[in-house]
């Protein structure tokens, strides 16, 4: 009996063992992803240098959305202040942003796109003629400093946080904001989705608008909490876009598109049409438990996202077979999507409708992998 329970005891030390390790090597993949992907730039000491005691921008228009496209809206307030004004469909377009599909982690449900939106943004700005710079520190006063020496410099900053946090709800949600001004005790901020629980109506306003105030403790807080949720090698980060050669070859951003919408992530939660055949199968699985609520807001921002991505094919590259074919093919996904969202409790229903939406985005991706080539 001594032997079996010290064999037992050998056995369930290496598990754990084997389990740590498998814990630290996922972890060491998903710090180089970061390090790599993101192209972080450490902050230090004397980068802020000096700066007023407050300032707030006078030439970026608050735009908000009244759809969860919070990482796009960002992006378009940055180009606008460079009068880069464009619809956001085009922002969406040069990401990849609100093409493909993503796991949630610790859900059920999705996301309708399937680009890493930090990536999007990086991969995006040449074509806008910028060039983003993503600082990180795990100083928090390092951190307000460096913010508010760039706002002061005149450039937006913009902030990856947990908008729960933002605005004192429960739960998390992940988001992206536009800082445009600061005083002494905070900061001014373009909330780019008017949308529960934010307090702010969607629209465009004209520059100059003051925004919304965040206090320095709340904004560290939502900042450190989605680093927290995300995993990132660091707590606080910020984005800012300088001027950079424009470029004009399309080729990495059709990529980019097919990779969001095919798949093929290497880390990280599952991308591309795969996931929403996954979430079909969770689907089934659930039977008479399955909620409509469960997957409401996934699928009606699927509906236009896509329908915007068939506006933005048709309106860009008029003339071209292909995009035509695949803009058809996303008004077909957001048919099915919205076949999803109306099937109610019919749980096959909405699993069925699911699946064709994927075989039409596979079929928009290898058209989009052709293009890439």
């Amino acid at each position: 009996m001594r032997k079996m329970a010290i064999a037992v005891s050998v056995v369930v030390s290496l598990g754990v063992l084997g389990f740590l390790g498998w814990r630290l090597l996922m972890r060491s993949f998903t710090d180089r992803y970061y390090r790599e992907s993101y192209a972080p730039i450490e902050l230090a000491e004397g980068d802020a240098g000096t700066f007023p005691a407050e300032h707030h921008l006078a030439d970026v228009p608050w735009i908000s959305a009244d759809i969860r496209a919070c990482q796009s809206v960002s992006l378009q307030m940055i180009a606008a202040q460079r009068g880069g004004m464009a619809p956001r469909r085009h922002f969406d377009f040069l990401m990849g942003f609100t093409y493909g599909a993503s796991e949630i982690p610790g859900t059920d449900s999705f996301f309708p796109g399937g680009t890493d939106p930090e990536v999007g943004m990086r991969e995006a700005a040449p074509y806008l003629g910028l060039a983003r710079r993503y600082f990180i520190t795990d100083d928090p006063a390092l951190y307000l400093d460096g913010m508010r020496s760039w706002l002061a410099r005149g450039y937006p900053v913009r902030v990856g946080l947990d908008m729960a946090v933002l605005y004192g709800v429960a739960g998390s949600n992940p988001h992206s904001e536009l800082l445009a001004g600061y005083d002494a005790g905070g900061f001014y901020f373009y909330e780019t989705v008017c949308l529960a629980p934010a307090r702010c109506q969607p629209g465009e306003r004209p520059v100059g608008e003051r925004g919304l105030y965040v206090s320095n403790e709340r904004l560290l807080d939502a900042v450190a909490r989605q680093a927290q949720e995300f995993q990132y090698p660091w707590r606080y980060s910020f984005a800012v876009f300088e001027p950079s050669p424009r470029a004009a070859d399309l080729k990495p951003v059709w990529t980019r598109l097919a990779q969001a919408t095919l798949g093929g992530n290497r880390y990280g939660p599952r991308t591309g049409a795969d996931v929403l055949d996954k979430a079909a199968a969770t689907i089934e699985k659930q039977g008479a438990r399955y909620k409509p609520a469960d997957f409401a807001v996934a699928l009606a921002a699927a509906e236009r996202f896509r329908q915007n991505n068939a506006r933005y094919l048709r309106e860009t590259f008029p003339g071209e077979i292909d995009l035509a074919r695949a803009a058809e093919l996303f008004d077909q996904a957001a048919a099915a999507y919205r076949q999803a969202s109306d099937a109610g409790r019919d749980g096959a229903g909405a699993a069925a409708a699911l699946r064709e939406g994927a075989r039409h985005e596979r079929e928009i991706g290898k058209i989009f992998a052709a293009r890439s080539r």
